[in-house]
């Protein structure tokens, strides 16, 4: 019997679907309704053994179901690679499957790849991508397990979550005969652990190997000290996946091994471990949740000169309705989405075209989509809903940031203005840093104006670039996540920019700048120091006092320690990034901000900037202060 999804009397629910990822099942019996779940659909197919069928039953009439599940249907009318079979008609498969001529990279071509990472030259990291079901966690077990077996190693396991790192141990230890629990391994003299990428940046543990799995949600200043501090990294992440797209994590990371190790190494898996070759059912699932959509769908301009051709830029609200029934621009404008977050996921897709808080801007170059905005409007809640929400009591689905800034605040009046947060924003690759992105939100601050909108507002994952964009439009801090997001490995930063008075604003920035360096020395210890000082940047700049100007006077001449003169040093520093912003990525400005305004040990500074210890550190603060001077 088949299992049945979509009704939890009869089988699983979405939610117990969505758990089954990396599991096996037979025959699926999909119930299609309202409540059709695109992530958890996706990750379930990807669990039937092979020969199964996955069955899909309309228990709800098509006019009654969300655009975005009207599209898939529409979709497979069309799609000849699969059965279709209603009450009118029976369709056969067309499409067959048929052997790829072309060449494919196995999960043998990565377990060399890896285990050459060891045996070969140092510094030559290895960056292996492949979609979702090509055994890249598997090859990462199966050569640690060879390499555990050659020779006694020391080999360490990182990722965003010790699940994440499952499947790469399973393989592990069956490539290993042992059948031990956990994730630390010892095996005739060799040992491999995991090791949470917090705990591996604070205590820098000695290794042969370096493994980083599912690298997508983790954070790139993160991926740059272990590059620096580790020889042998093998760097794996997730391009098309159930979970989401990480392609722009891909890219950033390219860029970052361009300039940290020039001759790294790169592998993709195409070889399918779960599907046949060119399997019609991958295919299918990749058109019908837009998993396959590349950038380059998009036609770019060949030029465009953001001073001489504003005349050219042309943008747009684009409505949800055309793009249900416009599947070339629904492409184009996911290609775009998906190459500026680091993840995107299935259901994203079914919240772009469903939610109806939902707005999508786009800028277009001689008609073709060069730059999108996906905007979603929150607030506008009456005051008992609000005073609820603040109290604890409720949470409104869609209203991310409203709900935190009046909670945070306490205060229920935020809940009542009309804010638009910006969800996503994205450029085409070719013309980006050429002020598109700028004119595109003016577009859009100049329409929430005619809409009474109170403000804009944004949530990111906080970094220099990011940090630098968005107050550079107007955009002001007022909430710095505690935890780091899932997605980008990087702390939230919640920003807003008023478009009328808003009596709230003034006590949320002040209260940012209050928080902010108590945080840093607190629960944001392990912050990249680049990141703090782009923060800093955005804050008013604070006055040096008396008091504080002596005592780094007697901290220059030698009389005074760095403990001792911390509170003056924190000053001094706030006020060095305003004033040098050239500065900010120097190597001894970083280890000032380590130490003085996140706290950080002085062995884990000595550790991270290679320093032989507390003495040469405080010889660096002391000199670097001594040349920019003390007023």
């Amino acid at each position: 019997m088949p299992v049945v999804v979509g009704d939890p009397k009869q089988g699983w629910s979405w939610r117990q679907a969505h758990q089954k990822l990396g599991q096996e099942c037979g025959h699926v019996l999909v119930e299609i309704s309202a409540d059709f779940n695109a992530e958890a659909f996706c990750a379930l197919a990807g669990c039937c053994r092979s020969g199964s069928l996955i069955l899909l039953r309309l228990i709800e009439p098509k006019e009654n179901l969300p655009p975005s599940v009207q599209r898939i249907l529409r979709q497979l009318d069309v799609d000849s690679s699969v059965a279709y079979h209603t009450q009118e008609t029976i369709r056969w498969p067309l499409d067959r499957t048929l052997p790829s001529d072309e060449h494919r990279v196995t999960q043998e071509d990565a377990i060399s790849a890896v285990t050459k990472v060891v045996t070969g030259h140092r510094r030559r990291p290895l960056l292996l991508t492949a979609d979702r079901g090509r055994g890249k966690s598997a090859a990462l077990g199966i050569a640690a397990a060879q390499l555990m077996a050659h020779k006694p190693r020391q080999i360490l396991v990182t990722s965003p979550t010790p699940a994440h790192a499952s499947t790469l141990f399973f393989h592990l230890k069956a490539r290993l005969g042992i059948k031990v629990q956990g994730q630390t391994i010892h095996y005739q003299g060799s040992q491999i652990r995991f090791i949470a990428p917090d705990e591996l940046l604070r205590e820098v543990p000695p290794a042969d190997l370096l493994l980083i799995d599912e690298a997508a949600a983790i954070p790139l200043p993160m991926l740059s000290q272990w590059l620096r501090t580790y020889s042998r990294v093998a760097i794996a992440t997730t391009e098309h996946g159930y979970e989401g797209t990480g392609r722009a994590f891909t890219i950033r990371v390219k860029q970052l091994l361009d300039v940290e190790q020039p001759q790294w190494r790169a592998l993709t898996l195409t070889a399918p471990m779960r599907w046949a070759d060119n399997d019609p059912v991958e295919r299918a699932l990749n058109s019908l949740f837009l998993l396959d959509v590349e950038q380059s769908e998009s036609v770019e301009p060949p030029f465009f000169n953001s001073t001489h051709d504003n005349g050219r830029l042309v943008v747009e609200c684009l409505s949800r309705h055309v793009l249900v029934k416009n599947e070339s621009q629904l492409r184009a404008l996911f290609a775009l989405l998906i190459a500026a977050h680091y993840q995107t996921s299935p259901n994203d897709l079914a919240r772009l075209l469903d939610d109806e808080a939902v707005i999508v801007f786009v800028a277009r170059v001689d008609g073709e989509i060069v730059a999108a905005c996906v905007v979603n409007q929150e607030g506008g809640l009456d005051v008992k809903l609000s005073h609820l929400v603040v109290a604890g009591q409720r949470r409104i689905r869609g209203h991310l940031l409203s709900q935190s800034l009046a909670a945070n605040l306490g205060t229920p009046e935020i809940l009542s203005d009309i804010l638009w947060r910006v969800q996503r924003i994205a450029v085409s690759e070719p013309l980006r840093h050429r002020g598109i992105g700028q004119q595109l939100l003016a577009k859009i601050t100049d329409h929430a104006l005619t809409k009474k909108v109170a403000g804009l507002g944004v949530s990111f994952g906080a970094t220099v670039s990011l940090n630098q964009f968005w107050f550079k439009q107007g955009f002001e801090p007022l909430k710095l996540g505690l935890k780091r997001d899932q997605a980008s490995g990087c702390h939230s930063l919640q920003m807003v920019k008023p478009l009328k008075p808003l009596g709230w604003m003034t006590d949320a920035v002040e209260l940012f700048s209050q928080s902010l360096p108590i945080l840093l020395m607190t629960s944001h210890q392990l912050m990249e120091a680049d990141t703090v000082a782009s923060m800093i940047a955005c804050l008013p700049e604070k006055p040096m006092t008396n008091g504080a100007q002596q005592q780094l006077k007697g901290f220059v001449a030698g009389g005074v320690g760095v403990d001792a003169a911390l509170a003056s040093l924190q000053i001094w520093l706030y006020q060095h990034i305003h004033i040098t912003p050239d500065n900010r990525d120097n190597k001894t400005c970083h280890l000032l901000i380590s130490r003085i305004l996140l706290g950080q040990p002085w062995w884990m500074v000595c550790s991270r900037y290679q320093l032989s210890g507390k003495k040469q550190a405080e010889a660096l603060i002391r000199e670097y202060i001594a040349h920019y001077g003390v007023d």
